[in-house]
């Protein structure tokens, strides 16, 4: 995407889109984002994770087909009461498709505790080795772990999960035995933290001192092959991890391919056994989730009819609430609002923040999302 960044909250009006009745209110709050992900408030103030647009290399064959490059354009950006927009920090790790900076990989969960302590996990390199393109850009050597930001924008390498990966590979088995991680979501509570490893299938424990132990691995589930007869096996790819009112953990799943339209569970992992059963079920390509004050647990879907495109054409997200006892409920939304949305979380005004255009660069956004309406 060539299209310059837009500070949409400096001096230019909100955009409302406009809802049927009965269908929830839905402002555009920020705009100008790289291939924005996950968010968490501060305070009354709000921190965007961007995976950024990659850079000049090195690149290599990516993930899903196609050249990616590295560069030093991760970012966290937050958006103050006031309505700015402002890069709390940059140059994080990044790797995107060459030429277009689309689909990045890089920082992608956040969690804020204090000003002073926001943890964001810079997310990558998937499988290729962090070691090797450390040597050719030593931005690089940020992917992979989780990260202390400070309020002055120093950067501290806190946890690096894909080094335990390279040294562990707890999900290896006969069908994934490719070192693979890609650290896309961090909750932190009293000095520990729970990270989510899509690459890896997996949540781990880790402490401020680095040490790395698994609560969870999700192993593969047999699927219909979409192109056959029989079925295939299907790895878990989670994607979000958040507490619940009862202090268990609930974790969503992207899937991998065939990547099925329902296919996609939310997990609740027991906080000290590690224990996983499916809480809600029959969701399609999940990227985050977050409870209210209620105890309603939010869902956001990045593809609504699939990520693959035979199957599933559109680009367009879906958000759904789900109560304690796992039934979900499509939140009624304007037609178009969601495109390939990629983090949500949920304000002290009851309201819903959601990324959006998370798959492009420069052209991401926020939108506040009012579910009462």
């Amino acid at each position: 995407m060539s299209a310059p960044r837009i500070l949409v909250l400096l001096g230019v009006s909100m955009l409302s889109l406009a809802a049927p009745a009965g269908a929830a209110q839905v402002e555009k709050i920020a705009g100008g984002l790289d291939n924005p992900r996950h968010l968490a408030f501060g305070g009354r103030d709000l921190y965007v994770a961007e995976a950024g647009r990659g850079g000049d290399g090195p690149c290599f064959a990516g993930p899903e087909g196609g050249d990616v490059c590295v560069g030093a354009t991760g970012a966290v950006t937050v958006i103050d009461r006031d309505g700015g927009q402002r890069r709390l920090v940059d140059g994080l790790a990044s790797l995107a498709d060459k030429g277009t900076g689309a689909s990045a990989i890089g920082p992608h969960g956040i969690d804020v505790r204090r000003v002073d302590d926001v943890f964001v996990t810079n997310g990558g390199p998937t499988e290729a080795n962090r070691d090797e393109l450390a040597k050719q850009n030593s931005v690089a050597d940020l992917f992979g772990r989780v990260l202390r930001i400070g309020s002055d924008g120093d950067i501290r390498r806190l946890v690096d999960v894909w080094g335990f990966e390279r040294d562990n590979n707890p999900d290896a088995k006969p069908a994934n035995p490719a070192i693979d991680s890609n650290a896309v979501d961090v909750l932190a509570r009293h000095g520990r933290f729970i990270v989510a490893d899509a690459g890896g299938n997996s949540l781990l424990k880790a402490g401020r001192d680095g040490r790395i132990e698994v609560l969870s691995i999700f192993g593969n589930r047999n699927v219909k092959d979409p192109f056959g007869s029989g079925e295939i096996p299907m790895q878990a790819v989670p994607t979000g991890v958040v507490k619940g009112p009862d202090g268990d953990y609930f974790m969503s799943q992207l899937t991998g391919f065939p990547f099925p339209v329902g296919g996609a569970n939310v997990y609740r992992v027991d906080r000290h056994s590690g224990e996983a059963q499916v809480f809600a079920s029959g969701f399609t390509n999940i990227m985050d989730l977050a409870f209210d004050d209620h105890g309603t647990l939010w869902v956001l879907e990045i593809d609504h009819d699939s990520l693959l495109t035979p199957i599933g054409p559109s680009s367009d997200g879906a958000i759904f609430s789900v109560d304690e006892n796992g039934d979900k409920t499509q939140l009624d939304l304007p037609k178009g609002t969601l495109t390939n949305p990629g983090g949500i979380t949920v304000g002290e005004d009851g309201a819903l923040y959601v990324t959006n255009k998370a798959t492009a660069a420069g052209d991401g956004e926020v939108l506040r999302i009012d579910p009462e309406q």
